[in-house]
């Protein structure tokens, strides 16, 4: 009754308090007890309580409740109290007679002994509401919710409680605040009641964690990566593939060089294939996520390998391959572009201007470092059957090729001499399978070769090209694979158009 709070509030406690002093269910003894730790009486309590709601002079409805709790108060101790302004004047009692008593004043002695007190001038606007013992309660909670704007007081400091509930109290176990809480809730046994919501806590909030680079990021990478790795989903949990996959990309697009070096050691232990694809698949989507800007970021983790090489093309080959788009048409030999919109008839001298954007390539400085622990990984496990061997090794190599393409392709646009010397390795490493049996191998090494071909030193690719060149073109007649055929007859029409650019 004394503290500060909501004006719906105070009259559900107004009514609580007049309920047993109408009813004379508390007596005189009732009022002198303490009820406070410092022994402060029943009656203090509320006497300050009405203090406090006469002192407002903003708040109609917060007066008329303390000049109600004081009447209640007078009448159950044998006192006659009564309020004008509460009482309005053409208002007429039970008993027909009208009262004349005000706020604080005490009659004047016939003898002069006691002067009688002063009482306060009340401004009372004729055209405002008042409150009654008679109003019903609809007109109550009417006049309580149209100032519910304003706090008790008029003070700015309280705040209104936010509407959006994250449920934090609800749910079974506290999310994780720290990369050590997410490792404990992923490692909990299958004993643990809770391991379910553990996980389920641990890959919601993970993610989110690593984003904002915490003080232990370093130390906690490499274990995080090894477990999400292997994790499995022993519950059945919705979005779980999305959620791991999502938390390993987060450790290595912000701590890529710690998760490739990882992923990479996981991968020469006895895991499965899918394992090991799935650890290539993470490392490319790195390199990519890393060369350009998030927003700008492909979902996709691969690309065709033939529209990957169709793009540096001529029109007139693009014809000659079946590869035409709709909108290239051949008209007395020339090839003339149409749009599928609509020609306008208006010329349009002036185009908009459009700022250049620049995105900072941040895979480029880390591209070396990543690419060559791959080439480690084959030059340390070369012999072993159990990663190259068999059709699951053929589908390993061919996955590991086509994700150093990714990683040099995202390493193009960096300047940097170290991305020649990348590509001329890579050339190197795919044109030693490119006599493989399997359609997948070919597939990839004719990817990697279309991809270094653009940026290997014309010397160095020219030098070697007695040995690869005739490769292709047996490749583009005669391989039973299509898209083979057809990426090896852009790759020699490429390397034609490049020698004529070189000698111009």
């Amino acid at each position: 009754f004394v503290s500060r709070s909501g004006v719906l509030q105070q009259q559900f406690i107004t009514e609580f308090l007049l309920c047993p002093l109408r009813q004379n269910l508390i007596s005189e003894e009732d009022f002198q007890k303490g009820i406070t730790s410092d022994g402060t009486s029943l009656a203090s309590t509320l006497v300050q309580g009405v203090t406090l709601r006469l002192d407002i002079s903003l708040s109609q409805p917060i007066r008329m409740d303390g000049m109600r709790i004081a009447e209640a108060m007078a009448s159950l101790l044998g006192q006659h109290l009564r309020f004008d302004e509460l009482h309005p004047a053409n208002e007429e009692t039970m008993d027909g007679k009208e009262e004349e008593t005000k706020v604080d004043q005490k009659p004047k002695s016939r003898k002069g002994r006691n002067r009688a007190i002063p009482t306060r001038q009340v401004m009372i606007d004729p055209d405002a509401e008042y409150f009654t013992d008679e109003s019903d309660s609809s007109s109550s909670q009417s006049e309580a919710g149209s100032s519910m704007n304003s706090s008790w007081g008029e003070d700015d400091s309280l705040e209104a409680y936010s509407l959006d509930d994250d449920e934090e109290d609800l749910r079974r176990v506290a999310l994780p605040r720290t990369l050590q809480d997410c490792f404990a809730y992923l490692v909990a046994p299958d004993s643990d009641n809770l391991a379910c919501d553990k996980q389920q806590a641990a890959l919601m909030e993970l993610a989110r964690l690593v984003e904002t680079k915490p003080f232990d990021l370093i130390d906690m990478t490499t274990t995080l990566v090894r477990v999400l790795l292997h994790l499995e989903d022993k519950f059945g949990l919705s979005m779980f593939a999305d959620k791991k996959w999502e938390c390993l990309l987060a450790f290595g697009i912000h701590a890529p060089l710690d998760t490739c070096v990882q992923l990479v050691e996981e991968m020469k232990g006895g895991v499965s294939l899918g394992t090991r694809v799935e650890a290539l698949s993470i490392i490319a989507a790195t390199a990519e996520r890393l060369s350009v800007s998030p927003s700008l970021a492909q979902s996709s983790q691969t690309k065709n390998i033939t529209a990957a090489s169709v793009g540096t093309t001529s029109t007139r080959l693009k014809i000659a391959l079946g590869l035409r788009e709709d909108n290239d048409k051949e008209v007395g030999g020339d090839v003339v572009t149409t749009s599928q919109a609509p020609v306008s008839k208006t010329r349009r001298w002036r185009q908009p201007r459009v700022e250049p954007k620049t995105t900072t390539n941040n895979f480029g400085p880390i591209a070396a470092h990543m690419i060559y622990a791959l080439f480690a990984l084959m030059a340390s496990t070369k012999e072993n059957a159990s990663i190259w061997g068999g059709s699951t090794g053929e589908r390993f190599l061919s996955e590991f090729i086509k994700t150093l393409s990714i990683m040099v392709d995202c390493a193009s646009a960096y300047p940097s001499h170290a991305v020649s010397a990348l590509a001329t390795d890579l050339f190197e490493l795919a044109w030693s399978f490119h006599d493989a049996n399997s359609v997948e191998v070919r597939r990839s090494v004719l990817l990697a070769m279309a991809t270094c071909m653009q940026m290997m030193p014309m010397d160095v690719l020219a030098s070697n090209c007695r040995m690869w060149l005739p490769f292709l073109k047996e490749s583009s007649m005669c391989d039973s694979d299509e898209e083979c055929r057809k990426l090896s007859t852009i790759m020699m029409g490429s390397f034609a158009d490049m020698s004529r650019h070189q000698f111009i």
